[in-house]
């Protein structure tokens, strides 16, 4: 069977996956000369996303240290790429952006939850909405994980990284961890990327 959506419309010269990577770059390159101002005008801040709303948007694409904006974009490399190939552009975008903003309100609540107020940015949230969908797609695609040293099936993956950020979802919320990672981003962004992935895999192939 042919994994091709049926719509093909360009809204990027070059693709909406490597457009998101170029935004990301550009921001990260940014922040390297600039980075209390982009933390403090483009992270998400629970208490101040009111006042700055474009924020629950730009954190999406904001990351501050290497290798964040490294393996996020690495990742998105691989597995943006073959989602956009499957929906189109307009059918990939609406997946990265809904994931990541799940995400994003995944977080501010789970801040006013804990009174943990840490600003937040990257695109995990993003990402693990984007595998969410791939994985209900085309639920035979294999991935390689460090440090299984051979392919998985891409549910086996997913399912491996939800249960290793509930756990550590938890410890952070008891204080027994801090690794500065928004777990809730993560399971939030997946949660939404798995709905949106069966919708679509409903709507393609029609079962």
């Amino acid at each position: 069977m042919d994994f091709e959506y049926h719509y093909r419309s360009r809204i990027f010269p070059y693709g909406a996956n490597n457009s998101i990577l170029f935004i990301c770059l550009v921001l990260f390159i940014l922040s390297i000369f600039f980075p209390r101002q982009m933390i403090f005008l483009f992270a998400l801040h629970p208490l101040a996303f009111l006042e700055m709303p474009w924020q629950i948007f730009t954190s999406i694409f904001l990351h501050v240290e290497f290798w964040h904006f490294f393996i996020n974009c690495f990742v998105l490399l691989f597995f943006g790429g073959e989602l956009e190939r499957l929906l189109g552009e307009k059918g990939y975008l609406k997946v990265f952006l809904i994931s990541g903003l799940a995400g994003n309100f995944g977080y501010i609540l789970y801040a006013y939850a804990t009174s943990s107020f840490i600003p937040a940015l990257g695109a995990s949230g993003a990402i693990f909405g984007v595998m969410g969908s791939l994985a209900m797609i085309a639920p035979k695609t294999r991935i390689i994980i460090f440090p299984i040293p051979f392919p998985i099936n891409i549910r086996i993956a997913l399912l491996i990284f939800a249960i290793y950020d509930f756990i550590m979802l938890i410890l952070s919320a008891s204080h027994i961890v801090y690794g500065g990672i928004a777990y809730i981003a993560h399971l939030t962004g997946l949660i939404a990327g798995l709905y949106m992935g069966e919708r679509l895999r409903i709507k393609i192939f029609h079962v």
